[in-house]
């Protein structure tokens, strides 16, 4: 480990390292909004259980026009500046207030400036890809010696806008393993068993690069910015505190106990997402056992009371992720829900969701989020392709752990009744 300028404070090696290679690629990738967080007046949080349906609902508000995203989730930009377990101390995902205020001013710098840089919306040109291609190879590879000038130039000689193919063949003379991103179709060589690496600060499948539109001071004056990562319903008041002049909403995205458990075996039995690893191997029944080369690693969101869970089945597991989560998101309090059973009811149960929350970000609902909310989009990170009542080739086992605390709080979500469970 080496030591931070706060004493209190420490960061992986690799991490220092990463931040390293990112300073070097800063120059290339523009000039950031100074003081970024205070100019953002509109922050909106989709809050969620992981596997609960929330890569699916960004995508389709990213087709907005009227909107502001990241790029992809926070989690990175929170290991460059040490919020993560078990740097933040706190033991699990939580953030509060005092984490941000406690930051030194380096760390809060970079952290504004990274947000800055990375927060936009879809756009057509190509002419930064290859920079971003080369951050965001920086970032899933601390482990790997990648030069990141050296990678700007190899993804400027493959550059082209078909993006999945270009990933692969940027991939190619790097070491970096194409199976860990959420490309279509198979993956030359064999699936892996473990992680990509031993450090990690993005979670697989990582993320693509894509033609980007930076945001600009009168986007952040104008348009909410939404930033999706589970991990986000045990930080709300960490946010709040980051961004002190923003007005903070909360989407909350349910679905019901049954499918996401499911999703979140499914996910745990994945190749990917690796979140956290742990000094101390994991005997998670049904996990340790059938992914050995990952049993020491967490995957997902850390609630609180994650150790009292780390050799219990993992549907048990899965369930105290999901409860804990909307457990979070109610303590704190909600704007506006959505189930991600209407996302996926077919074109008009969905395009009668996606508009309900049009009406509530107060944004139209026009052009190609209208499109895209009635037409559908591909699958994002899935495990499976989605049909009604997956969750059932699990029944057994699914409901074996739906407790009274888990029921009681489908009842409070809405899910009283199972049949209804899609």
């Amino acid at each position: 480990m080496i030591q931070t300028k706060d004493p209190g404070r420490t960061v992986d090696s690799p991490v220092a390292e990463v931040v390293r290679r990112l300073e070097v690629l800063r120059p290339l990738r523009g000039t950031p909004v100074p003081h970024f967080r205070a100019k953002v007046r509109d922050l909106v949080v989709v809050a969620s259980s992981s596997r609960g349906g929330s890569s699916m609902l960004a995508e389709l508000l990213r087709s907005s026009p009227h909107l502001l995203h990241l790029r992809g989730e926070l989690n990175p930009l929170l290991r460059l500046v040490g919020l993560d377990h078990p740097h933040s101390g706190t033991g699990s995902d939580a953030l509060d207030a005092a984490h941000w205020h406690g930051l030194p001013t380096r760390s809060r710098e970079l952290f504004d400036a990274e947000l800055a840089l990375d927060a936009g919306s879809p756009g057509t040109g190509v002419e930064n890809l290859a920079v971003d291609a080369a951050w965001r190879l920086v970032v899933q590879w601390p482990g790997l010696d990648l030069d990141p000038v050296d990678l700007v130039r190899t993804a400027e000689a493959v550059l082209d806008r078909d993006l999945p193919r270009f990933a692969r063949a940027l991939t190619g003379g790097t070491g970096v393993n194409p199976w860990y991103y959420d490309l279509p179709g198979e993956s030359p060589g064999p699936r892996p068993a473990g992680p990509p690496g031993d450090v990690l600060l993005e979670e697989p499948p990582f993320v693509l690069p894509r033609p980007w539109r930076p945001a600009n001071e009168h986007d952040l004056a104008t348009k909410p910015l939404v930033i999706k990562t589970p991990g986000n319903v045990y930080r709300l008041g960490f946010l709040r505190a980051a961004f002190p002049n923003a007005r903070l909403r909360v989407l909350h995205l349910t679905r019901n106990p049954a499918a996401s458990i499911n999703g979140l075996v499914d996910g745990w039995l994945h190749h990917g997402f690796h979140a956290y690893r742990l000094d101390d191997p994991l005997r998670i029944a049904g996990y340790a056992d059938v992914r050995p080369a990952d049993r020491h690693w967490w995957k997902f969101d850390l609630p609180p009371r994650w150790p009292a869970y780390t050799a219990a089945a993992l549907p048990r597991v899965c369930a105290h992720q999901w409860w804990s989560s909307h457990r979070a998101v109610l303590a704190h309090g909600t704007d506006h829900t959505v189930r991600f059973e209407d996302l996926i009811s077919g074109p008009h149960g969905r395009a009668d969701a996606v508009e309900r929350i049009a009406d509530w970000l107060r944004i139209p609902f026009d052009g190609p989020l209208k499109r895209a909310a009635t037409d559908g989009i591909a699958a994002t990170v899935s495990t499976a392709a989605p049909r009604p009542g997956r969750w059932r080739a699990r029944e057994t086992e699914i409901r074996s752990v739906l407790s009274a605390d888990v029921l009681a709080m489908a009842e409070r979500l809405g899910y009283a009744r199972d049949d209804h469970w899609i």
